[in-house]
């Protein structure tokens, strides 16, 4: 880039959602919604999201291949003591590591349960060599990460406490965001918004058609990591398509 530093590549991230309960319907995820939110505001992009059942030998390879193509993989759920919870032998098994008792996680679980833990749940201690716990601030749950993953809780509440502690060492260059509010439908000016695009190749510019208000509307969403070329891109959106007010409820 003449005059200036090229932008900074966009560190990308992939999310495994893990649970034979997600792919029959009994629960609905809403782990992966929460994830690409929270890594977007952290200048982190999602560019994959698998759901995959509990499956050890699909889970390894599915981490292993999203590691490989990623800087980060967020895997959640197949972390409890029962049977079918997984998920610590396929991030072993993905990463060529040895399952082994963490003695930190022994011991929080020992704090947590007492004199009440058994033996199933004593096994979640055992994570992959070189593993490091990431502790929310609620009792009975944790994380941890080896290498460049991640692998959290299930229940969103215990996931999106721990995620906050993961995320001081997810942060990134930071995306910024604007919406400009258009009348018309999309067909109208797609040609007009394709042009535009193709003058700010900083900028990634997409159209949304909502109902709102009691009527179809048109967002056109402008995001970058460059704030002057999103300001400039936002310029011409809004010199080249007709304006719409933004509709209260939005």
């Amino acid at each position: 880039m003449e005059g200036g530093v090229a932008p900074e590549r966009p560190r990308t991230a992939a999310v495994l959602v893990v649970g034979d309960e997600i792919l029959s319907g009994e629960v609905v995820d809403r782990n992966a919604p929460f994830l690409t939110r929270r890594l977007w505001e952290l200048g982190i992009r999602v560019d994959r999201i698998v759901v995959l059942g509990d499956d050890r030998e699909a889970l390894a390879g599915e981490i292993a291949a999203m590691a490989e193509g990623h800087d980060y993989v967020l895997v959640t759920g197949g972390m409890g003591p029962t049977h079918d919870d997984v998920t610590r032998e396929a991030v072993a098994d993905a990463l060529d590591r040895r399952l082994v008792r963490h003695p930190g996680a022994r011991d929080m679980l020992a704090d947590d349960y007492g004199e009440r833990l058994t033996p199933a749940e004593a096994r979640m201690a055992e994570l992959p060599e070189g593993a490091r716990v990431l502790r929310g601030r609620r009792e009975l749950a944790y994380a941890f990460r080896v290498e460049t993953v991640f692998a959290f809780p299930g229940v969103p509440i215990l996931l999106r406490d721990i995620f906050e502690i993961a995320a001081e060492e997810l942060l990134s260059t930071p995306f910024y965001k604007e919406t400009v509010w258009v009348k018309g439908k999309e067909g109208d000016f797609s040609e007009t918004l394709a042009e535009v695009d193709a003058a700010h190749p900083e900028v990634g510019i997409g159209s949304y058609p909502v109902l709102l208000d009691g009527r179809y509307r048109c967002k056109v969403v402008l995001r970058s990591r460059d704030e002057a070329a999103l300001r400039a891109a936002v310029a011409d959106v809004e010199a080249a398509l007709e304006l719409d007010a933004p509709p209260e409820s939005a």
